[in-house]
């Protein structure tokens, strides 16, 4: 433990013994009558337990007073069992079973000046008059026993080690103060009332109570520390509060001023430390905060804001980077992370980013911390490394960072509306900001709530005292209010800038609007994105504008080419993979349920592989059931049965229902039939039965089924199944298993019935209308069934086929008697 640097030499702790006989009074303060136990004076009665030396046989001694001596003593609980009437969180059994001191008296007397504040793991008290106390009754007890004090004139600082920092409290009592550990659940709020005023060309601190302003040196950094004490219970900052020459540090009591300029001087004022500038050329001092916002508010605090002209934040940034340059190692990560804060007050987040970077490396706890890990989420936000900024994310800014936490959802493609929502509550923060950094932030972010905002979100960017708005502004805010017509004018006159920054912003916002009042076409519209993103990555608008060229091709149903649209925006931007996952999901459905109608074989096969390289991106559901399950059939349509049945044995967990579930288990029996897996086509068949399913699915089910049994030989129990079943897939199988049998007048029945489904009554015939009518027409020949042939050649023999197929078809529905007839009136 290092105590600080005083000038005199340190007081002297010595031992006491402890009195167990006779009755005696305590050179402790007076206390009120409440602190008289059976005559003896003592400590207030609720502090019975805080006792020195050891606890007295006699039940009847409360205390155990310590003889009179010319100094004081620290008041401690004794070690042994807590005596009648002392409560839990009194003390607390330590590692060795004793009881561990949770609370302690410091005797500083009514009037003395206390300030109390942390040192690195060292809790200082520092009281503007000497007063010698003994601390050694504190050994072994608990948290509190490494305890020190040192007195220099009329100074004394009481020096407390901890392993830890610890929840403290301080409070004033009669005689003295209250030193208590204090418990998660026992924690209230803690907040600074103290701001400054300007006084005389200085600034004031109003501090009641205020007592003699002491310079003692910081234990942990070295740096010079000007402590204010009150003699009242005043509690200091919370954050550390930066400002231009000196900080204000956190203090449980009184305030703490840390001076890095020997040209700042803290000496007492009317009613509380006057802070001053010594010199002709000294920075005019100002506080860190305007007369609307908190010194101690967490933005302004965690990031060095203040409200400066951009001179005199150049010339603290040049100041405190040579100041942390010139430091020895070991005391230079304060002055870094003052450095750091000055460089994002005046917009320079790259330099920033590079000084908090070099700190975190030398010392890597230091990312740890609250406040350390906000500014460099913050300072990647605005360098343009948004998967950097996570920690924006984080609650520990409270409602002072959630400008900040709208920002990084904006910029990482979270939700738009709530996004816009996080930036209309906290843009009045920006009248507060810095000018260099609110000329980088305003714009943006009035942009975006105009662009997505709600109507009661919009009404912030009106507000008094705010920034004003840009043309773009404007034409977004005229857009939302409905007069498109008039916000097209305003974008194309954009469109015609000639700063390239917003005629990019122009020409993209008036593509969209266009699209959107049907101006243009979708696929138009996807040319004009792809010829505008050139001037988009100059502008830093790629990633929007890929975004609107992926709708774009979405809405013209170019599927793949959207797809590929997609690939590159992940490419380029790898942080948008998962807000993009939608999208594919979407195109990937497209893709996978389009029918074969749509595509040529070597589109297929595209198809299935682009299917295949991003169906493991979508999460499992109902819509990557529904993707596999397409996938499977083009696997099929393509030729490759075995893996469009791994295909359909993934989809079936993901199927929405039943009747899904039965299809898809169909699908997968067709699939294993198809590669010669007759019995793992089976067990597909009875694990996906459903006696609920009807319709079409059913019938699909039947179809398959019957074909599983012909495929086992079984041509009348197939045909027996499909007996009552009239859909065309049922009439084809039933008229092929007759075919094989040779039946050929029940196959022109059956084959003739499917004919009549199938075959259109005029217009041209399809080539598999066109095989089905040779089929019906070779089944009838077979038959001998004339009647059917004439029939048939009425029907469809005018029709043009394919010249083969003509010239078969006309020889089959032709006569024996009727050809004679031609031959012999052919010349």
């Amino acid at each position: 433990m290092t105590a600080p640097a005083v000038t005199s030499r340190a007081h002297k702790i010595s031992p006491r013994s402890h009195v167990t006989g006779e009755k005696k009074t305590s050179a402790a303060p007076e206390v009120t009558s409440n602190a008289q136990v059976k005559g003896v004076n003592a400590l207030p009665s609720e502090w019975q337990a805080q006792r020195i030396g050891q606890q007295p046989d006699s039940q009847d001694v409360v205390t155990t007073p310590v003889p009179a001596a010319p100094d004081k003593t620290v008041a401690a609980p004794t070690a042994g069992a807590s005596p009648a009437g002392s409560s839990a969180s009194d003390q607390r059994s330590d590692s060795t079973g004793q009881a561990a001191v949770e609370r302690i008296f410091l005797p500083f007397g009514d009037t003395t000046a206390v300030a109390g504040f942390w040192s690195g793991n060292d809790f200082l008290l520092v009281a503007d008059r000497a007063v010698p106390m003994d601390a050694s009754a504190l050994k072994d007890t608990g948290p509190f026993s490494h305890a020190s004090v040192q007195t220099m004139g009329n100074t004394t600082v009481v020096s407390i080690h901890f392993d830890q920092t610890r929840a403290l409290g301080l409070h004033k009592q009669t005689g003295g103060w209250i030193l208590s550990l204090v418990h998660p659940q026992d924690e209230g709020a803690h907040r600074s009332s103290i701001l400054p005023e300007q006084r005389d060309g200085g600034l004031l601190y109003p501090l009641p109570g205020a007592g003699r302003v002491i310079e003692i040196a910081d234990p942990a950094s070295g740096a010079r520390l000007l402590v204010a004490p009150s003699s009242t219970e005043v509690p200091g900052s919370v954050l550390t509060r930066h400002h231009v020459g000196y900080e204000l540090r956190p203090s449980l009591q009184g305030l703490v001023f840390a001076v890095e300029s020997d040209q700042v001087e803290v000496r007492n004022g009317d009613g509380g430390p006057f802070l001053d500038i010594l010199g002709k050329n000294g920075i005019p001092l100002a506080g860190g905060a305007s007369g609307r916002v908190a010194d101690d508010r967490v933005d302004w605090a965690w990031l060095g804001l203040r409200a400066l002209p951009s001179p005199m934040l150049r010339e603290d940034y040049r100041r405190l980077w040579t100041r942390a340059a010139m430091l020895p190692p070991p005391q230079r990560d304060e002055a870094r992370l003052a450095a750091a804060r000055a460089a994002f007050a005046m917009g320079d987040a790259p330099g920033a980013r590079a000084i908090l970077a070099t700190a975190i490396q030398d010392r890597p706890d230091l990312a740890s911390l609250p406040n350390v890990a906000f500014l460099q989420a913050a300072s990647e936000l605005l360098a343009g490394n948004t998967a950097g900024a996570g920690a924006l994310e984080s609650p520990e800014a409270g409602a002072d960072g959630v400008l900040w936490r709208g920002l990084y959802m904006a910029r990482s493609g979270g939700n738009p509306k709530r996004a816009a929502s996080l930036l209309a509550e906290g843009y009045l923060q920006l009248r507060d900001y810095p000018e260099p950094l609110r000329q980088k932030l305003a714009p943006e972010i009035a942009h975006y709530i105009a662009q997505y905002g709600s109507d009661e979100d919009r009404t912030v960017l009106t507000q008094q005292d705010t920034p004003p708005l840009d043309d773009l502004t404007q034409a977004l805010l005229t857009l939302r209010n409905g007069d498109q017509e008039k916000a097209l004018g305003m974008f194309s006159h954009l469109a015609a800038s000639k700063d390239p920054v917003v005629s990019e912003r122009g020409n993209e916002e008036a593509i969209a609007l266009k699209l959107a009042m049907k101006r243009i076409r979708p696929a138009e519209a996807a040319t004009a994105y792809d010829r505008l993103l050139f001037a988009a990555r100059q502008a830093g608008r790629e990633k929007d504008v890929r975004h609107g060229l992926i709708d774009a091709l979405m809405q013209a149903g170019e599927w793949p080419r959207a797809l590929v649209a997609l690939d590159k925006s992940v490419e380029l931007f790898p942080e948008e993979r998962v807000s993009l996952t939608p999208k594919v999901e979407e195109i990937l459905i497209h893709l996978a349920e389009s029918s074969a109608d749509e595509h040529s074989g070597a589109d297929t096969i595209d198809t299935v592989a682009m299917i295949q390289s991003h169906v493991d991106q979508i999460p499992d559901g109902p819509a990557k059931g529904r993707i596999l399950a397409g996938l499977g059939q083009k696997l099929m349509a393509i030729g490759l049965p075995g893996k469009a049945a791994t295909a359909f044995e993934r989809a079936l967990p993901l199927a929405p229902d039943e009747t899904h579930r039965a299809a898809w288990g169909g699908e997968l029996a067709q699939a294993d039939i198809a590669a010669q897996r007759l019995g793992q086509a089976r067990r597909a068949l009875d694990e996906t039965a459903d006696t609920s399913v009807d319709g079409d699915v059913a019938s699909k089910r039947r179809v398959i089924a019957a074909g599983l049994l012909l495929r086992e030989g079984n041509r009348d129990q197939a045909l027996l199944m499909l007996a009552q079943d009239e859909s065309d897939a049922s009439l084809d199988l039933r008229g092929r298993i007759l075919e094989e049998q040779r039946k050929w007048p029940d196959a022109v029945l059956v084959v003739g019935r499917l004919a009549t489904h199938a075959l259109p009554e005029t217009g041209a015939l399809s080539l598999s209308q066109q095989e089905l009518a040779l089929r019906l027409a070779t089944d009838a020949a077979r038959a001998n069934d004339w009647g059917t042939l004439d029939r048939l050649r009425e029907w469809v023999g005018s029709r043009k086929m394919t010249p083969e197929r003509q010239r078969v078809f006309n020889l089959l529905v032709t006569s024996p008697e009727e050809d004679l007839r031609r031959r012999a009136e052919a010349p």
